[in-house]
């Protein structure tokens, strides 16, 4: 027989059940920002989040030289080169052809223009991956919190019945 203090008999059966419950609800929320993203989920590719980020980063960068007044020929060429809206205008020929007209790799335009593209190429992977990590959270947060609580609430509840049901200690 079981000896207990006397004023400690709160753990009743049925706080065991609620506890449990009320502690699988809780976990069963934290379960909705805790699991991986599903292919279901996931409706935007990573290529059309980086070209859309590119996009956002040259027409920030030909604003500023168009807001800067006068350009110089690498800055005139990355402008040219953005508003033309070729597809391959990143490629690695269409640079190296645009860098040979300038001057060659060793002049300054040429320099300078290659400093451009390196710049805007940093800061795009920057803002992409800004851009991803909201994503990422976004959809996690937009998921509906109702299943993952009574998920959790469910097997709270049936880890608290079974905790109660399997109990040695019998009150005489």
């Amino acid at each position: 027989m079981t000896v207990s203090a006397v004023g400690q008999n709160d753990n009743s059966k049925l706080y065991t059940v609620v506890k449990s419950t009320a502690i699988g609800a809780a976990v069963g929320y934290a379960s909705k920002y805790v699991l991986p993203i599903t292919k279901q989920e996931d409706t935007v590719s990573r290529r059309t989040m980086i070209n859309y980020c590119r996009k956002i980063t040259n027409k920030e960068r030909v604003a500023e030289f168009k807001a800067g007044g006068v350009k110089t020929k690498a800055q005139d060429a990355f402008v040219k080169m953005i508003e033309s809206k070729d597809k391959d205008a990143f490629s690695l020929s269409s640079i190296n052809k645009k860098v040979r007209a300038l001057g060659g790799e060793d002049s300054a335009a040429g320099k300078e223009f290659r400093c451009i593209i390196r710049d805007v190429n940093e800061v795009s992977k920057s803002l992409t991956r800004r851009f991803a990590k909201s994503y990422h959270y976004m959809l996690k947060d937009i998921r509906p919190s109702a299943p993952f609580i009574v998920a959790g609430a469910g097997i709270g509840f049936f880890t608290g019945f079974a905790n109660n049901v399997m109990k040695t200690d019998f009150y005489a």
